[in-house]
């Protein structure tokens, strides 16, 4: 049975994450190390660095804790809470059906 080699041939095929956890192993960084940087715990220093975006303040707040850019997700404030449900048009024409399915 063949063996598969699972490292990447090149540097620009590894993921984001790939690159922060080869970053961190040269530096000797740990995500505490990170959370005390930044304010924050272990886990919201991971969670904010493998998440697909961060808030433009802790984008900022990494930054300046020496992370490079590359290696941080993309600053977006995303507010807070339940998301609106998508509104749903009916015409003037059109029957609601009722809790049967059937038309009322």
């Amino acid at each position: 049975m063949e063996q598969r080699n699972m490292i990447p041939e090149f540097i620009s095929d590894l993921t984001r994450s790939e690159k922060l956890e080869i970053y961190m192993k040269r530096k000797k960084l740990s995500f505490t190390d990170i959370g005390k940087a930044i304010k924050a715990s272990r886990t919201a220093a991971y969670k904010l660095l493998h998440g697909k975006s961060v808030p433009t303040y802790r984008h900022a707040q990494l930054l300046k804790a020496g992370i490079p850019e590359i290696l941080i997700p993309p600053a977006l404030d995303i507010a807070p809470g339940p998301k609106p449900k998508k509104s749903i048009l009916v015409s003037p024409d059109d029957t609601e059906p009722n809790y049967m399915g059937q038309a009322a």
